[in-house]
């Protein structure tokens, strides 16, 4: 891979920063005499929520939530105003507001969440779970949980967005061999995931963080065509120019990708 100065790689003007989601709608046979519709999320996965008023909002606080920018809290906010049974809602909101580090917070909204398990479905009960132990601290445990989860479901992107990263649960437990166990998840899970610029941002940067350059380039170059406003591809390429050699460009890339962008990343 040849790292391109920021004119070739500059955001196109007016494209939008996160991609909305359709509006999808399942339908589950209970039997043969009755039928159920659901609402589902960004990746066709079946949400507990009759209101489509809160699942846009829901979904709406996902993408924020998953690329770091503002206004995950307040979208989660809309969503419970909504349907104040909506649990995931609730877990969502319990965790965006620990990673505010407001943790009397968040453990109020997981409180929520987990009053309103009874009828959920399995995925939704163990998505549930899996943030009560990231809320209560119990990270040993969610880092199993999370495994297990993304095993039987691994398209919750919610669930995945805690440790795809590359100082998320995984990168950060402190284990011999963190950065080949996040590129072996994420390897398992990529057929799952087709062509989506999320997913493939943090896959190119896992490949990266594992000397695999070469792979890695195509995938993030990939998700930043498909979304250029979004800071995990390009937190990825200014990291993978660095890893080439290429200081320069890298500086020169993400100044310019910040100033298109007008977002300022930590």
């Amino acid at each position: 891979m040849v790292c391109l100065g920021p004119s070739a790689r500059s955001p196109r003007a007016g494209q939008n920063a996160l991609p909305h989601a359709p509006r999808r709608i399942v339908s589950f046979q209970a039997n043969s005499m009755m039928r159920t519709i659901m609402l589902t999320d960004r990746y066709e996965l079946p949400l507990s929520t009759s209101s489509s008023t809160a699942r846009d909002a829901y979904v709406e606080g996902c993408e924020a939530k998953l690329t770091m920018y503002p206004g995950a809290v307040e979208a989660f906010d809309r969503a419970i105003a909504a349907d104040p049974g909506f649990a995931l809602a609730h877990a969502a909101k319990a965790h965006a507001l620990l990673e505010r580090g407001d943790a009397a917070a968040a453990r109020a909204s997981m409180a929520a969440a987990d009053s309103l398990i009874d009828d959920l479905s399995a995925r939704e009960k163990s998505h549930i779970a899996f943030f009560g132990l990231l809320v209560a601290g119990d990270t040993e445990a969610a880092l199993s949980a999370v495994l297990a989860h993304l095993n039987a479901w691994p398209r919750d992107a919610v669930v995945l967005g805690t440790t795809a990263f590359t100082n998320g649960l995984i990168g950060s437990s402190g284990r011999a061999g963190q950065k080949r166990m996040l590129l072996d998840l994420l390897e398992r899970l990529a057929p799952s995931w087709g062509d989506d610029w999320w997913f493939t941002a943090h896959h190119g940067m896992a490949l990266s963080e594992n000397g695999q350059r070469d792979a890695a380039g195509p995938k993030i170059e990939r998700s930043l065509s498909q979304n250029s406003k979004n800071p995990w591809a390009a937190h990825a390429l200014g990291h993978l120019c660095y890893e080439e050699g290429d200081a320069n460009a890298a500086r020169a890339f993400l100044a310019s990708w910040l100033t298109t962008t007008q977002r300022l990343v930590i």
